[in-house]
C-alpha cells in the first residue's frame, strides 16, 4: 500500500513538473506557411496573401441588393400604411361604441354584438400585422441567403484564382477587422461580378 501512495506521488510530481516547465517555456509561435527552395530544397517562408471585402460598400453598390432592399423598403410603407388605415378605423368604431355604451342609447345585447365584433376586428389587424412581420422576415432571410451565397461562391473564385489564402469581411455591424489596408481591398472586383451576375 505504502509503494502505491510513493508511485501515485511520483506521477503527480511529474505532471505538475511538466506543466510548470510548458507555462514558463511561453506560448509557442505559429509555424509560418513555408515553400520550398526551388534551388537548395530548403524550406522558404512563404508571406501569406490576405485580402478583404468591405461588407458596407458590397452593400451600397451592389445593384441586386439595392433593389431588394428598396423593394422590402416599399412592401414594408405600404403594409404599414394599410396596417396604419385599419387600426385608425377600429379606434373610430371603438370610440362610437363607447359613446353609445356611454350615452345608454344601445341594448346590452347590442353592447356585447358590439364587443365581439371589435374584438374580432382587433384580432384580425395583429395576426395581419404579425403575417406581414413573418413574411418579409422571411423575404429578407431568403435574399440575405442566397446574396451571401453568391459572395461566397465569388470570393471562393477569386481566391483560387489568385491563390489567396484568406478573403476576410471589414466594415458591417460586427467586423472583425478594425482597420485595414486599401490596396488589399477586392471589393470593386467583387462588386463587378456580383452586377454582371444575371
Amino acid at each position: 500500500m505504502k509503494n502505491l501512495s510513493l508511485i501515485l506521488n511520483i506521477v503527480l510530481l511529474a505532471a505538475v513538473a511538466y506543466l510548470f516547465f510548458d507555462k514558463i517555456s511561453g506560448p509557442k509561435k505559429p509555424m509560418p506557411a513555408t515553400t520550398a527552395n526551388t534551388t537548395t530544397g530548403e524550406p522558404v517562408e512563404k508571406p501569406l496573401k490576405v485580402v478583404y471585402v468591405n461588407i458596407d460598400s458590397l452593400h451600397e453598390k451592389s445593384t441586386a441588393y439595392q433593389a431588394i432592399k428598396k423593394q422590402l423598403e416599399k412592401k414594408y410603407a405600404d403594409t404599414e400604411a394599410s396596417l396604419k388605415a385599419k387600426q385608425s378605423a377600429f379606434e373610430k368604431e371603438y370610440k362610437e361604441y363607447m359613446a353609445k355604451a356611454q350615452s345608454g342609447t344601445i341594448t346590452p345585447n347590442e353592447a356585447q354584438k358590439y364587443e365581439e365584433s371589435l374584438g374580432k376586428k382587433q384580432q384580425a389587424i395583429v395576426a395581419q400585422e404579425e403575417k406581414a412581420s413573418q413574411d418579409l422576415k422571411e423575404q429578407t432571410n431568403r435574399f440575405d441567403e442566397k446574396f451571401v451565397g453568391d459572395i461566397k461562391h465569388f470570393a471562393d473564385s477569386l481566391k483560387q484564382a489568385n491563390s489567396y489564402d484568406f478573403v476576410l469581411i471589414h466594415g458591417g455591424m460586427i467586423s472583425p477587422m478594425l482597420s485595414a489596408n486599401e490596396n488589399l481591398d477586392i471589393t470593386p472586383v467583387l462588386v463587378e461580378l456580383l452586377n454582371a451576375k444575371k
